[in-house]
């Protein structure tokens, strides 16, 4: 009786173990990058939106100040919309900055619908503020626009 047939056997049952042992790490070390990703593309979503909003309360509380100083000087609803411009303006800084972090590729785009929204301040009359909110809105949809196409699950 030959006792190759058995140091076979076990060299085969060692090596089915170790492929088996290798695959279901690989597999969980792709699951782990999938979850990794997954849980990155989900912080720029909300980066994305967290900034987008601060940014659509900062332009309406701009339109509305700035629409109060053009028809009354000093009154105490201009104070209120002042202060809360103040407000919703220093809202925008940190989801700006996260952004910033997150998804670099879209610096460009956010700070133009930053900027366009800060333009509102500028308005010299009612025809020009009007104009500016326009433009602030269209800033702010290429922003969004931009987003949706990198962060679209199709493009990953």
């Amino acid at each position: 009786m030959s006792i190759w047939p058995s140091i076979v056997a076990v060299l085969g049952t060692l090596a089915g173990a170790l492929t088996a042992g290798l695959l279901q790490h690989r597999s969980a070390r792709t699951a782990r990058a999938e979850q990794r990703a997954d849980s990155h593309r989900q912080d720029q979503l909300g980066a994305v939106t967290d900034f987008a909003a601060a940014l659509d309360a900062h332009r309406s509380a701009m339109f509305h100040r700035e629409r109060l100083a053009l028809a009354e000087a000093g009154s105490e609803h201009q104070l209120e919309a002042q202060t809360r411009s103040h407000d919703t303006r220093t809202a925008i800084t940190a989801p700006h900055l996260r952004l910033q972090v997150l998804v670099p590729e879209l610096a460009g785009p956010a700070q133009q619908a930053a900027d366009a929204t800060y333009a509102l301040r500028k308005a010299t009359g009612r025809t020009e503020l009007d104009a500016r909110r326009h433009a602030a809105k269209e800033a702010s949809e290429a922003f969004i626009a931009a987003a949706a196409a990198l962060l679209s699950p199709h493009n990953r």
